[in-house]
This record gives structure tokens, sequence and C-alpha cells, in this order.
């Protein structure tokens, strides 16, 4: 992208993943908005496909072969100028997700259930839809807010003697609500520069929820219950070296220790004097802190690619054995290139080293171990810009 007439890089173009990743809890995206940060009209799709490869052993001391389920992810992205001083952006991406299996014969398996029955198994699915309207304080100084439109979906199923008394326990739900999203930036073009900081609102899902817990005699069973996606901030840096290179930096923040997920069946069967509350389906005990930082260089007119290093600090250890890795560092090469004048093509991967973990349930008993286990992204996105 051309900022100005010294034709200052942006790295936003070089964002190749839509912020996909493989981070902390249930994170799938950073759900950044770089769009809404475009010149002109201005339009993007991409797809990223993600492959993590979490191994471990089992308490009793079974291995447990690669649980984490490959999956895709698309991100759309839309943004034009209304006037001279506003601007709107509607923004798609998949927040949130988590696709597990336990295969093979280990304490995730429970016995006496048909082969397709008995296996431990979680899904959750998210879409988000964020629309964006901006308006330009002065030159420099832009804020922008609106709305956040959430869909979140979950199918859990707990087998074998590490759930305990819970194994037979299914949960699943499905709903749509909305939160909202605001910041502001401040950008000069001349010198390469664009900041930009957003904050994204907690978003309710109250929605019928429905479970089995089999140890209990209770099958079938339907309640009213509530989920609640975290809140967020965003900071993202960027700065010309030359009207060629530019150096970036992003920052995101998560306070996943005040996640908790306790479905009301599985709340009033395990509320004891020792657990007022009862015991949680899914919950984190730490704040997730992630960064980027990188470089992009155009090498030709028509392209241009970058280099970058992420940490991701996890959400703390032990954690659920939903996704057991405490955080990451990954290194992450992309590439642009200009089709013509208004249509560019990027491609990007990253390389993920996860942090060990021990892997917990709900009592907070240990489980599993999970060690030495890596990942890796591949993305890519077509864009159309006309300034």
């Amino acid at each position: 992208m051309i900022l100005n007439k010294k034709k200052y890089l942006s790295i936003a173009m070089l964002s190749v993943f839509a912020g996909q990743t493989f981070a902390a809890g249930l994170e799938r995206s950073p759900q950044q908005i770089d769009a809404l940060f475009e010149k002109g009209t201005y339009a993007e799709v991409s797809y990223t496909f993600i492959d993590p490869n979490i191994t471990g052993k089992d308490a009793s001391g079974h291995h447990l072969s690669d649980m984490a389920e490959d999956f895709q992810t698309a991100g759309y992205a839309a943004k034009t100028d209304l006037s001279s001083d506003f601007r709107l952006a509607v923004i798609y991406d998949e927040p949130y997700g988590a696709k597990v299996k336990f295969e093979g014969e280990n304490d995730f398996k429970a016995t006496g259930l048909p082969e397709d029955d008995a296996h431990t198994r979680v899904e959750v699915k998210s879409k988000n839809v964020t629309t964006l309207l901006g308006y330009n304080l002065n030159k420099n100084f832009m804020v922008y807010a609106g709305p956040a439109l959430q869909d979140l979906q979950a199918d859990v199923h707990l087998r074998g003697k590490s759930y305990g008394p819970a194994s037979g326990y299914n949960n699943s739900f499905s709903d749509m609500s909305v939160g909202w999203v605001a910041g502001m930036s401040y950008a000069k073009p001349e010198l390469g520069i664009l900041a930009s900081l957003t904050y994204r609102s907690e978003i309710d899902h109250k929605s019928t929820i429905h479970e089995d817990f089999p140890a209990a005699g209770l099958v079938g069973q339907s309640n009213k219950g509530t989920i609640t996606t975290p809140e967020s901030i965003n900071l993202n840096l960027q700065t010309g070296l030359n009207p060629t290179t530019a150096l970036f930096a992003k920052v995101r923040w998560v306070p996943w220790s005040n996640f908790e997920y306790r479905p009301p069946l599985l709340k009033t069967v395990t509320t004891s004097q020792a657990q007022p509350n009862g015991l949680p389906l899914l919950d984190y005990s730490d704040d997730q802190t992630a960064v980027e930082i990188g470089l992009g260089k155009r090498l030709s007119p028509k392209l241009a690619m970058s280099i970058s290093g992420s940490w991701d600090s996890g959400a703390g250890n032990p954690v659920t054995t939903l996704g057991p890795v405490e955080g990451y560092w990954g290194a992450g090469l992309a590439a642009k290139y200009n089709i013509n004048n208004n249509v560019a093509f990027s491609m990007g991967g990253r390389y993920m080293w996860f942090g060990d973990a021990k892997g917990k349930v709900s009592s907070g008993a240990i489980v599993g171990d999970f060690q030495d286990n890596d990942g890796f992204i591949v993305g890519m996105k077509l864009s159309y810009s006309s300034k």
C-alpha cells in the first residue's frame, strides 16, 4: 500500500494471516482491523490453514497422539470513504475455536461405548462481523467505533477416567450476540507512522445449553446459561525507517483469568461445601499477553516482504486439555505481490514452538503432560484497492 507521494511502505497489507494464530485460551484470531486504515475503496478475502501438533502422556503413562486437529479459517473485509471525514469498514473473522479429539487407548477414552462415541472430543466455532465507522478529527487523528456481531457454537463430549464421574458428560449450545469496539489512531504518512489502540468489549452469550450427565442419571437436560467471551485491547505501531522499509509491533492483552464457563447442570451436580459454585467446564488462571515485532521491506514496485517474531504468554499452567500449551514463540515470513495497480496477492507462513504444559480437568487434577510440541500456519490473501 502507498501511504503518500513518498510511497512509504504499509505493514497492514503484509498481515497475510488476517491475524490468525493458535494462541491462549480459545483464541484463533487477535481480531485486527487493518482494513479500516486503508486509503480509498478496499476489499480483501483471506484463507488460513493451521496445523498444531500437540502430543503427550496421560496420568497413566499412555502416549497421547496428536489431539489438536488441523483447522481452516476464512476472513473478509471491505472499506470505503463516505466523505473526507468519515470512513466505514466491515470485517469478518473467526476469533475463537477449538478442535480436539483424543484417539487411541488412553485415559480419555471410555469403555463400553461405541467406538464413534468413546473418545473425548471438543469442537468450538465462532463467526464475528465487526462494523466500524471512523471519523477524522484532523489530518492525523481518527476515532472509530461500532458493533461486533458474534456467533458462538460448542459441542463437548468428555470420556474416560481422566474426567472421573464426569465421563459421559455432553454439552452443546449455539448463540448469536452483540458487543462493541472503539478506538483511536494516529497517522503521519510523511514518516510512514501509523499507531492505533483498539478496545473490544465482552460479549455475553445467553443461550439454551443442552447437557447430559449420565453418572447423575440426568440425560437430555436443557437450561438457560451464559458464556462470556472476553474483552481485549490491541495496540499496533508502525514507523517508516525509510520509504521502502518499515518497523512494526503489535501487542494484545486479553484477561483470560476472568473467563469461566459454568454450565447450569454441571454446576448443580458438582456444587458442594468445598465447591459452593460448582465446577467450571472451562476456565483459565492467567491473562494473555501477545507480542509480534517485525520488519517490512519493499524489494521492487511490485514485491514487498516482511519477517516477524512473536511471543504469546499463554493463559496459565496447568491449563485445560482443550489446548494444553503454555503460549508459544513464533517466526513468520510473508510476501505481497502487486498483480496490477489495484489487485495484490499475499502469502505467508509462521512456525510456532509451543510451551510445555500440564493438562488439567475442572477439579484441578493433572491428567496429562504435554511437551516439545509445535505447529505451523499458512495463509493467503487477495486484495483490491482503488485510491
